[in-house]
């Protein structure tokens, strides 16, 4: 392992890991402070949501837990560090490619295949946030995807050549450290996450528990939530999984 600064995070550079997510959960909070980043170039048990896996090819994209500890962010705002993480890998891939879009909660879409995951986990002090273990996977230059993920996509497959690893890198944490500078302002990270969401606009079909309907996107609730409104006129509340896209 190597530790460097960049910009204002550290980064933890392992040649091999199982997970980011995982190693970043054990490690004792005496060795992390805010804005630790735990990276590797080569993941092989990757984390999606739930029970996925997430895929990615050695040396060819960014796997990485970046390590916040937002100071006095109370536990009912938790999602303002989905939204900044989420915006922070947006704006990144935008950089690259046009048509990118937030799905919530948070993966990056461009179009409709996923070129981000991210995996969040807090730990919550009383009623603060105490720590996000924030995991990001980023399909950077891989040229081909054998699992049996139904879309995904990498800027290498979008724009016909390869990034330098260490300069998207570099990129990629300017972007979300700018978007934590807004770590207290809720409204306007609501108001960005919401103007970049994936569908936010015209009527979809979705599928819950009872079945499929249509519905548009009225927005988000207090504790980030998905609030759709359905073309009867009924507003649903979901949860994270309670709600799926067609």
């Amino acid at each position: 392992m190597k530790s460097y600064p960049l910009g204002n995070f550290t980064v933890k550079e392992y040649p091999e890991l199982a997970s980011t997510n995982i190693l970043a959960a054990e490690m004792p909070a005496s060795e992390w402070t805010d804005r630790t980043v735990v990276l590797t170039w080569q993941q092989t048990q990757g984390r999606g949501q739930a029970a996925n896996k997430w895929e990615s090819a050695p040396h060819r994209n960014i796997s990485m837990t970046v390590l916040l500890k937002p100071a006095h962010l109370e536990a009912s705002r938790q999602f303002a560090v989905s939204m900044v993480i989420a915006l922070g890998c947006f704006d990144f891939i935008s950089r690259y490619t046009g048509n990118v879009s937030i799905k919530w909660p948070n993966d990056i879409y461009v179009g409709d295949k996923k070129i981000a995951g991210i995996l969040i986990e807090h730990k919550i002090t009383g009623m603060y946030i105490g720590h996000s273990i924030c995991g990001v996977g980023i399909n950077i230059n891989q040229e081909y995807f054998y699992s049996d993920a139904p879309n995904p996509v990498s800027l290498f497959q979008l724009l016909g050549h390869t990034l330098p690893l260490q300069q998207a890198l570099e990129e990629l944490l300017a972007c979300i450290d700018t978007r934590y500078a807004d770590i207290g302002n809720y409204t306007t990270l609501e108001r960005d996450f919401l103007h970049h969401l994936y569908r936010g606009t015209g009527i979809h079909r979705w599928e819950d528990a009872h079945g499929q309907f249509q519905a548009s996107i009225a927005g988000l609730d207090e504790y980030g939530q998905l609030r759709l409104l359905d073309n009867e006129g009924h507003e649903r509340l979901y949860a994270f999984k309670e709600v799926s896209y067609l």
